[in-house]
């Protein structure tokens, strides 16, 4: 980011459109290497996609947020590995929801 950029930690763009900061967490380790702009994760960057955002926001375009590597949410790379079936008793209501979120993305789910 700082080569990219032209920047250290702390500076600022000539533009003022970027300020480089470094912080301990932004909890999403499962998402790692990620960066925060404003409010918006981008998730699972490499050094190639990394550019790409930047780029993108520079241009007044405006990134696809979270994963950038096709991961829906945090669910690793092979697909849903665990809870594929409704569990019994009201202890995870949110499941519903997040089924029915993931099938809305038409992101088709790995066996």
């Amino acid at each position: 980011v700082e080569n990219h950029l032209g920047i250290k930690a702390g500076g600022d763009t000539a533009d003022g459109l970027f300020h480089v900061m470094e912080v301990e967490c932004l909890g999403a380790c499962a998402n790692a290497p990620m960066i925060q702009v404003n409010d918006d994760f981008y998730e699972d960057l490499t050094p190639e996609t990394t550019k790409q955002v930047l780029d993108d926001l520079k241009n007044g375009k405006s990134p696809k947020v979270g994963p950038q590597n096709g991961r829906v949410k945090c669910r690793g790379i092979e697909g849903k590995t665990c809870l594929k079936s409704k569990p019994r008793g009201p202890f995870a209501p949110y499941l519903e929801t997040l089924d029915a979120e993931e099938k809305a993305e038409k992101r088709p789910e790995k066996s």
